[in-house]
């Protein structure tokens, strides 16, 4: 269910020709990587964040880098292969590879982007992001109109859900005590083991709990139900804080 650190292939600089290029692909799979089981469990392959993953628990993605928002982006045509943009803050190079850039504002807006690589951003003019293969603009930029949202990919750097509230996307749950920037494999869908907060009823839905990393039962509150974020389904309501035997619905 693990795998080490090391790349199949290496992360590339970002291409200062702006002409777009390889991938900088960090791991040995894809971020995102779909693996489905003949009995139907599927899983996700990503990589470990801050903290050593616990079995069991419910992981979701890295937070969205506030700074790197609302970008102001400098003219772009259609067909380029390439965004410049003025960053907000220091971003390591290629923190953003395999990660999106949305257009948020029009010209473009509703557009999205897969990144292939970039260079150290210096929190300023003429930061470039080079598009994946396959990703070329389609709707020309405006400059002081048009903005640009940088993320990363959603499995880079996956951290234990916190309690009660959550900070980013449910990605799954965590199949082994993976380090810090080790990537992995995380169950979505299917018959799993998860820690529970409170006592679950079988056969009703399990959602993201009160205690860091857990699954609770649903509220009896209509209203507080429909807004809680539903991991699947328990088949067997072990004690509170033990670990159930719930039917995962992350991915579809």
């Amino acid at each position: 269910y693990s795998t080490d650190g090391m790349s199949a292939v290496r992360p590339v600089p970002g291409d200062t020709a702006a002409n777009g290029g390889p991938m900088a692909q960090m791991y040995k799979y894809p971020l995102g990587q779909q693996l489905i089981l003949q009995d139907g469990r599927k899983f996700r392959f990503g990589v470990a964040g801050g903290s050593t993953l616990v079995i069991g628990n419910i992981v979701c993605g890295p937070v969205a880098t506030a700074s790197q928002q609302n970008l102001a982006p400098a003219a772009g045509a259609i067909g380029d292969k390439k965004i410049t943009l003025t960053t907000g803050a220091a971003s390591a190079q290629n923190v953003f590879s395999e990660g999106y850039a949305s257009i948020s504002v029009t010209p473009g807006a509703g557009n999205i982007y897969r990144i292939g690589s970039h260079l150290l951003m210096t929190a300023g003019a003429g930061d470039i992001v080079n598009l994946a293969p396959g990703n070329t603009l389609r709707v020309a930029f405006t400059v002081g109109t048009t903005k640009v949202d940088l993320y990363q990919n959603s499995y880079d750097g996956l951290i234990q859900a916190p309690a009660t509230t959550l900070t980013a996307v449910v990605q799954g749950a965590a199949l082994v005590s993976t380090l810090t920037r080790v990537g992995c494999w995380v169950q979505t869908r299917g018959m799993a083991s998860v820690l529970t907060s409170g006592t679950l009823i079988a056969g009703t839905r399990a959602v993201v709990g009160v205690g860091a990393g857990a699954v609770s039962p649903e509220t009896a509150t209509a209203a507080t139900s429909k807004l809680q974020v539903t991991v699947g389904v328990t088949f067997f309501a072990a004690a509170s804080a033990a670990w159930s035997g719930v039917y995962l619905m992350i991915d579809g």
